[in-house]
């Protein structure tokens, strides 16, 4: 795999080691943020077409994820906390500002990141996962999608998620193409319990009752150009938490649907991801 031939680093970030792959030359540079349960892997199939277009690819394990760090405090896995070692990132590898392409919670630090740092993004990609804002939208309908954001919280979730072999995580992961890979990595002790720590550290049912009692402030206008992807099948998101996201956005905002594709479209729709990707990052050089 083209992933494989990336620089392998550790970089101390913030007092948190991230294993970061970066292929440490080219025109433009682009960040891309991995989401759960995966960790910079999930690029595989981005990185080779990126690179033979001129681009300098940084891929990062998450905080928690992978290869890098798993510290014990809850806090240091905060959106706002990732978005500041993303920063670091970019001050240790002298980068003044990136391209950024995020899926899952990845995108939502991504979005964290379009809103408090614009300065240091060409351009923000927002794949499955829409404004923050959006998300808090109450409906019937938007609530039977959210369970895992109570579920995963909860104290019992890791030991749910491995009993039976992974009989629970090998349902929700069904149209993950990595699948068993995952399960067999997951059933490992130690390892849910760590990526537990960023839905710990900003709870969802904390936040939509603070948006309920009208305790949140109005979201900042998001500054940077913005397109966000959203796939057909995706069991875990739905399509108005993406497409209205272009009310949060001042800037550019463009809005693509994939067709016939789950929520790891980028392993199961490489080609079209990638024409999606590359149109995106030609337009704005």
């Amino acid at each position: 795999m083209m992933y494989d031939t990336l620089g392998a680093k550790t970089i101390e970030l913030n007092g948190a080691r991230y294993y970061v792959r970066d292929s440490g030359s080219g025109k433009d540079s682009i960040l891309l943020l991995h989401g759960w349960p995966d960790d910079s892997t999930v690029w595989r199939n981005q990185v080779l077409v990126l690179l033979e277009a001129g681009y300098r690819v940084i891929c990062p394990d998450l905080l928690g994820y992978g290869l890098s760090d798993k510290p014990q405090d809850v806090e240091r896995y905060t959106f706002s906390a990732l978005v500041n070692d993303m920063v670091s990132l970019l001050n240790c590898l002298g980068l003044e500002k990136v391209h950024c392409i995020a899926h899952d919670y990845g995108a939502v630090i991504g979005w964290d990141f379009a809103t408090v740092y614009p300065n240091r993004l060409k351009t923000f990609v927002a794949m499955s996962v829409g404004h923050l804002a959006s998300l808090l939208d109450i409906s019937f309908d938007v609530l039977r999608y959210q369970w895992y954001l109570f579920l995963n919280i909860h104290k019992v979730a890791p030991q749910l998620y491995r009993a039976s072999n992974g009989r629970l995580l090998r349902e929700v992961l069904r149209t993950h193409p990595d699948r068993e890979q995952i399960v067999n990595r997951v059933l490992e002790l130690g390892v849910f319990e760590s990526m537990g720590k960023l839905e710990q550290a900003n709870p969802f049912p904390e936040i939509l009752l603070a948006a309920l009692q009208g305790e949140l402030p109005k979201p900042l206008p998001v500054t940077v150009p913005t397109l966000g992807i959203w796939s057909t099948k995706d069991d875990f998101l739905w399509e108005s938490h993406m497409k209205d996201s272009g009310k949060y956005v001042t800037a550019e905002w463009c809005y693509e649907q994939l067709e016939g594709a789950g929520h790891w479209f980028m392993l199961e729709q490489p080609q079209t991801t990638n024409h999606l990707l590359l149109n995106w990052l030609l337009k704005h050089p």
